[in-house]
């Protein structure tokens, strides 16, 4: 469904599984993760069978978010952080390449006045390419 990894798997970490399993797909505290796919039918058959699976195995929401949010980092070097940095750092500026230095030492851990940097990439950077060779 064309979905950011990186933001769908954080989401993930927070889908709310307990309570009735057919209602689970589109109760609220579920809405952030809903909200990235665009088949919300499909998202809504997937999100009951693994809603079904994770009461089956026992899964507590709480320990699940945890456990997730240890292996899926809320901040990656993305592409226009990246240019960013870079251009400034052309220009003779490095205090970006120092803050995204320090923001990506601890990736999984919420950092305040960094929500940006854990979102998708602003309009203007739609258009970036980055090759292998670059």
């Amino acid at each position: 469904g064309r979905v950011d990894f990186t933001i769908a798997f954080r989401r993930l970490g927070s889908f709310v599984s307990e309570g009735a399993p057919q209602t689970l797909a589109t109760d609220a505290r579920n809405a952030p993760l809903r909200d990235l796919f665009l088949d919300r039918a499909a998202f809504d058959a997937w999100a009951l069978r693994y809603a079904q699976r994770l009461q089956s195995e026992g899964s507590i929401d709480a320990e699940r978010a945890q456990r997730m949010g240890r292996v899926n980092p809320l901040y990656v070097l993305r592409n226009h952080l990246a240019e960013t940095a870079i251009r400034r750092a052309q220009q003779g500026d490095d205090s970006e390449v120092q803050r995204l230095h320090r923001l990506l030492q601890n990736p999984f851990d919420v950092q305040a006045g960094c929500e940006a940097d854990a979102d998708f990439p602003p309009s203007w950077a739609q258009s970036i390419e980055v090759s292998c060779s670059s």
